[in-house]
């Protein structure tokens, strides 16, 4: 009899873990869904870009504070040491979010390659500049002297809207095709007599080098036609393939929110902020200061982001870099960061 009574109970104990064991598993179940995963449950996503504060300020602070981990999006950043090294890894597929100059990116598209532009990064016009030295009081002195330019990008556009905007016969110089660490080196040297590269190749030439700012893409220095005139548009941009933002929506979003932030945060945190991108890009704070002040980050979408795009298509198209010219506004997709922040799409 206490045999029978023993089993009765021990089944009975059995059938009650049974329910336990159902109702824990079915609340663990209902909460994990109610819950949003972790950025270690979560897969990595590739951002790329360059080792470049024109490019990658907001992405370097959201890095440096957590802020994509907030967002609920795990990123590993990827510096490349070019646009076209970027471009390359974005068609090799293990790239699918990226932060990029707009010759690059124009020229990426114009294949045409499925990617779309969810996001301005920075109006870098600022910080597209041409160098001379101290001594230059006038760009007619520059005339039957060596400036160097890098062919197909931002520095010879900006060489090209500096002749029309001011009238100078580019007949009369000696153009000599340069990567920027070499015009940098030629210009100490002095077998160059002016450079046209963009930041913070500019403050180095000027800081080490005797240089002085004569134009930029928004402000002349030359004596008589000084202060803020806008030759040339540039900007940094974030862009993503067709397949990425299909098919990681929310990832995409996040990304934003967290640039959202940054961008935020280096508005109202210049201090730190100017210290978290020198740290980041190697630069002397008073140095980062400089290159900060020739951009104006912002995520915004807006009017002047497709006039200036349209405008290097063209300038690209002329060269024959590019076979067809990409409008800006069929390749830009303002849905994603209409979500996050809707104030920041001003397109018409």
């Amino acid at each position: 009899m206490e045999i029978a009574v023993t089993l009765s109970i021990r089944k009975k104990e059995e059938a009650m873990n049974r329910v336990r064991y159902t109702v824990i598993t079915g609340l663990l179940a209902l909460l994990s869904a109610a819950m949003p995963l972790s950025s270690h449950a979560q897969n990595k996503i590739a951002l790329g870009t360059a080792k470049d504060p024109n490019l990658a300020a907001q992405i370097a602070v959201a890095a440096a504070k957590g802020y994509f981990r907030e967002a609920g999006v795990d990123v590993e950043v990827k510096y490349f040491p070019s646009g076209g090294d970027l471009m390359t890894a974005v068609v090799g597929g293990s790239v699918g979010l990226g932060s990029s100059g707009a010759t690059p990116v124009t020229t990426l598209r114009s294949r045409p390659y499925p990617i779309k532009i969810v996001a301005q990064i920075a109006d870098i016009s600022g910080a597209q500049q041409i160098i001379v030295k101290q001594n230059v009081k006038s760009p007619d002195e520059l005339y039957g002297k060596k400036i160097a330019i890098m062919r197909g990008t931002g520095s010879e556009a900006l060489f090209n809207s500096f002749v029309k905007a001011y009238g100078f016969d580019a007949s009369k110089v000696e153009l000599v095709n340069m990567a920027p660490a070499e015009m940098l080196a030629s210009f100490a040297r002095g077998t160059v007599d002016a450079i046209s590269v963009w930041e913070p190749n500019t403050t180095r030439a000027r800081k080490t080098s005797n240089g002085k700012l004569l134009v930029s893409g928004t402000k002349s220095n030359i004596p008589g036609k000084e202060g803020p005139r806008r030759i040339y548009g540039d900007h940094a941009v974030l862009f993503g393939t067709d397949t990425f933002l299909k098919g990681q929506p929310k990832a995409v979003r996040a990304v934003l929110k967290a640039l959202a932030k940054a961008d935020r945060f280096i508005v109202t945190n210049k201090r730190e902020a100017t210290a978290i991108l020198s740290k980041e890009f190697g630069l002397e704070p008073a140095d980062m200061a400089d290159v900060m002040e020739s951009n104006r980050y912002t995520l915004e979408l807006n009017d002047v982001l497709v006039q200036d795009l349209d405008g290097i298509a063209s300038f690209l198209y002329g060269l024959k870099r590019i076979q067809s010219q990409p409008k800006a506004r069929e390749w830009i997709d303002p849905a994603p960061l209409r979500q996050v922040q809707p104030k920041l799409v001003q397109l018409k």
